[in-house]
């Protein structure tokens, strides 16, 4: 089965509730309007599709667009991954940025069958872990 990325495409609200539920982001799902808005307001949309044009993978990006470019969401249906779908998406984030622009991702720090999984995936692209390569994270929520 074929995949298509289409950038620049925001899909409806129901395949987003859709993809978003099937990985089990229920924060996003509980509030569909808020969903809606943070892909309104996000530097990139691309989806992937598969021949039948259902929606298999999405990802999203926010930053400035010179020095930063952060990973906001990657999600693949379950049964789409580990297929090159991920992939194909973040090659794709990956070939819209200037150069010199540090592409930034944050995910599980492990101990989950999904961070354990996605760490390895990750690397394979050349991400580094935070903590390497002198980068800290810190975040809070407001």
């Amino acid at each position: 089965m074929g995949v298509t990325l289409l950038a620049d495409e925001t899909p409806t609200r129901d395949e987003l509730l859709d993809l978003y539920g099937s990985v089990g982001w229920t924060v996003y799902t509980r509030d569909p309007e808020r969903l809606e808005r943070a892909l309104a307001g996000s530097a990139l949309v691309a989806t992937a599709r598969d021949d039948d044009g259902a929606l298999v993978g999405l990802v999203r990006t926010v930053g400035d667009g010179v020095s930063i470019c952060y990973v906001q969401d990657l999600l693949v249906r379950p049964d789409r991954q580990r297929g090159g779908v991920g992939r194909a998406l973040l090659e794709h984030v990956r070939a819209s940025q200037p150069a010199g622009v540090l592409l930034v991702l944050t995910t599980d720090a492990g101990g989950t069958e999904d961070g354990d999984r996605s760490h390895p995936f990750y690397r394979s692209l050349g991400f580094a872990p935070h903590g390497e390569e002198g980068l800290a994270a810190f975040s809070r929520r407001v």
